[in-house]
């Protein structure tokens, strides 16, 4: 996964956790290989408790070009939104960002000139992690880093 520092502004609890593999896991994975399930399948947004959640971009890699088959990651974040706002979140209805994202790999075969085909993977759940690294011969700093849930 990506050592880039993300912003956020509360930790999911297990329940919220739970909930989101659980319905990760209701979709039969032959469904991801034509649609982004994250985006075009919303299986992650949802209302718990009250609240609406979803989910925001906040990482899409370069595709990498392998001949035949191009990958890329797309990263999104588990967020808490206003809906009375907007129906989708937004700048202006975000409430929470949550320590919690959602790593989407993409394949996709074909060409500009003809039409490209998309297989998308099961997404998987990570948090992100601070490891301090202390002064040796460069200063102290913190790395960042994506366990997986």
């Amino acid at each position: 996964m990506y050592k880039e520092k993300y912003d956020y502004t509360k930790e999911p609890n297990k329940e919220l956790i739970d909930f989101i593999k659980n319905e990760i896991n209701k979709t039969n994975n032959d469904y991801y290989y034509e649609r982004n399930p994250i985006e075009e399948n919303n299986i992650i947004k949802f209302e718990l408790n009250n609240i609406n959640y979803d989910v925001i971009c906040v990482y899409e890699s370069n595709w990498d070009d392998e001949g035949k088959y191009q990958y890329q990651n797309i990263t999104y974040q588990l967020v808490s939104f206003d809906n009375k706002k907007d129906d989708y979140p937004n700048k202006s209805n975000i409430i929470d960002k949550f320590n919690l994202f959602f790593d989407l790999p993409v394949t996709r075969s074909g060409s500009y000139f003809t039409d490209y085909y998309y297989e998308y993977d099961s997404p998987k759940i990570y948090r992100q992690k601070i490891i301090h690294i202390p002064e040796k011969i460069i200063p102290a700093h913190d790395e960042y880093e994506m366990e997986e849930i």
